[in-house]
């Protein structure tokens, strides 16, 4: 379970995001309980086969409860295993102020931010606003905590998980960077799901 934190136009927001994984793990049938009973499905996603997540929680401008959230997961061979995640009662600063510099139809995005302390990563994306179940664009998943600025080539080099052809001149997409801490004992990558919480801010850009 990943705490995230959203800077909105209404003000900070926070939301419940969920990950789940195995070798011939369901892609369907496995569930998270939350601390007060709230129940949601997880399912296969853009990342492939051994993987489920739910990004179903709502954004709230209350933290959600600390706690275990219970996580019942389903596999081909007929096994259930039942693990929990304890959400401690913690959360890191937004990387604020953030600016981004683009002009459309141009060659690059430079991405710039405020450290955060008690940060362990930061992760930069380029995604579609429409998120949900959606592969990003562009992703840096582990920028050190010594970095505070980056900038994109629209080349479909490094960090291009889409061909640049899939942008479309004049629609608008979200250029995010999140702070992010894993959680206590769990190894600092950028590729592992084992994150207390996520502080990010975004920004639209209009290719």
């Amino acid at each position: 379970m990943i705490l995230k934190k959203v800077n909105t136009p209404n003000g900070i927001r926070y939301k419940e995001v969920f990950f789940a994984g195995g070798i011939d793990i369901n892609a369907t049938g496995c569930t998270v309980t939350t601390p007060d009973g709230t129940s949601y499905d997880l399912a296969e996603f853009w990342a492939g086969p051994g993987k489920v997540n739910s990004m179903a929680g709502v954004m709230t401008a209350v933290i959600p409860a600390a706690g275990d959230y219970t996580f019942t997961l389903a596999f081909s061979d007929g096994y259930e295993k039942t693990i929990t995640d304890t959400l401690e009662d913690t959360e890191i600063d937004l990387p604020m102020p953030f600016t981004v510099e683009y002009t459309s139809g141009g060659d690059t995005i430079t991405l710039s931010w405020e450290a955060v302390d008690n940060a362990d990563l930061y992760c930069v994306k380029v995604t579609e606003l429409d998120m949900a179940g959606t592969k990003p664009l562009f992703k840096l998943a582990q920028l050190p905590t010594t970095e505070t600025s980056v900038t994109i080539n629209i080349d479909g080099g490094t960090g291009w998980m889409r061909p640049t052809t899939d942008l479309v001149t004049g629609v608008n997409y979200w250029v995010a960077v999140a702070a992010k801490k894993v959680e206590a004992g769990a190894e600092v990558d950028g590729a592992s799901a084992d994150f207390q919480t996520s502080s990010t801010l975004q920004t639209q850009i209009t290719y």
